[in-house]
């Protein structure tokens, strides 16, 4: 990359970093406790899932709280260079982060909502409604597919910032790392 386009190159903000992080380790943590709750023995199911569908409905609000900002404050703009193909990628891939993430806690709340069980997020704020197989069996099975979605869109997000750092050689990367300079 030219010395003139890195120039260019604006990182995310302090409050934009904050939410993509904490979401990030927030969603590595469902993904992985949605995927294994099955192998715990039942006794122990019901604490999780109730940590599960608080964490969840965290991640909703903060996704909304990250949406709103986002609105008011544009991602900085791609390097120049970039063939369009790859513009159009990425913004793909973010808007579909930005929906399936947030359609997952949406989901999940229609499997609470809909249990023959009251299940109760963090075990204090009980979330069933109407409790309905036909529906809940549904939102089962969209919540478990829309997770693979999700992995699949984090792994295309990823495998893209590795190669803008290892191949392209640019910033892209480094404007939402933590603690690295632009």
């Amino acid at each position: 990359m030219s010395e003139a386009n890195m120039a260019t190159v604006q990182p995310y903000s302090g409050v934009a970093k904050a939410f993509h992080w904490t979401i990030v380790v927030l969603i590595a943590l469902m993904l992985y406790g949605g995927w294994t709750v099955e192998d715990l023995p039942k006794d122990e199911r019901l604490g999780v899932m109730q940590i599960h569908a608080g964490v969840g409905i965290t991640v909703l609000v903060l996704m909304l709280a990250r949406l709103i900002y986002r609105l008011g404050h544009p991602a900085p703009a791609l390097p120049a260079d970039m063939p369009r193909w790859q513009v159009i990628a990425s913004k793909a891939a973010h808007h579909g982060l930005y929906f399936f993430v947030i359609l997952q806690p949406l989901l999940g709340l229609a499997i609470a909502t809909t249990s023959k069980f009251n299940l109760q997020a963090f075990g204090v704020l009980g979330l069933q409604i109407a409790p309905n197989e036909a529906i809940h069996g549904i939102a089962e099975d969209l919540h478990g597919l829309n997770a693979w979605v999700i992995a699949a869109l984090i792994a295309a997000h990823v495998v893209g910032a590795l190669y803008h750092h290892f191949i392209r050689h640019d910033a892209v990367l480094k404007r939402m790392l933590p603690f690295a300079k632009v």
